[in-house]
């Protein structure tokens, strides 16, 4: 009885596993990214919403990662239902997605979360294994955002500021989601610096 049961844990711990993997395999650790390339989001793109603010992103002095800074205010206590599939319901998320917001501003057609390794959004993101996560969802691998402003700082080792690169952000666009998926705003990145070059690498 006892092996059985052994059995049937590892069987759901190895389900789990390749379920929160994506279909190419895990999330790769950049070390190519230029050193000091740069990148600014500005909000807002419209005039539909209070939010105001910039997420500035910098690829690392050694190449590896990209530091993400989040200033944000003017976000909203309320905007449910929230159905989240988090375990804080009252918070927003934050995800680098696959295409720059259009011309007439809409956040739909930004399409889906920068996912090159084609992992999809269920199950959330578990964010002590976040190579297994998709590389757009930042909130997911760095905590979601409480209250009407945020200023957080993070390292992301999986976004690539390499134009080229499947997990390249520079010509896409971020957006800020309520719990319940709908999105509340999105703007595009902006190269400020192209940064100094660096040798190709890559860490699995």
């Amino acid at each position: 009885m006892r092996t059985l049961s052994a059995l049937v844990a590892l069987s759901t711990a190895t389900l789990l596993t390749a379920q929160t993997t994506g279909k190419l395999g895990d999330a790769i650790e950049l070390m190519n990214n230029p050193p000091g390339a740069s990148y600014v989001a500005m909000f807002p793109n419209t005039t539909n919403n209070d939010v105001r603010g910039k997420v500035i992103a910098v690829s690392d002095a050694t190449g590896t990662g990209v530091n993400f800074h989040i200033m944000i205010m003017g976000l909203p206590l309320s905007g449910g239902p929230f159905m989240n599939l988090h375990a804080d319901n009252l918070t927003l998320g934050y995800h680098l997605h696959d295409q720059p917001v259009p011309a007439g501003g809409n956040c739909s057609g930004t399409l889906a979360h920068l996912g090159p390794f084609q992992r999809g959004q269920t199950p959330p993101c578990d964010m002590t294994m976040p190579q297994t996560c998709e590389v757009g969802d930042l909130s997911g691998k760095h905590g979601r955002i409480n209250g009407t402003k945020v200023s957080k700082s993070f390292l992301d080792l999986y976004a690539a500021l390499v134009p080229g690169n499947g997990a390249f952000f520079g010509n896409r666009s971020i957006v800020i989601h309520y719990a319940n998926s709908t999105r509340l705003a999105c703007a595009n990145f902006n190269m400020m610096s192209s940064g100094s070059t660096c040798n190709d690498g890559m860490r699995s």
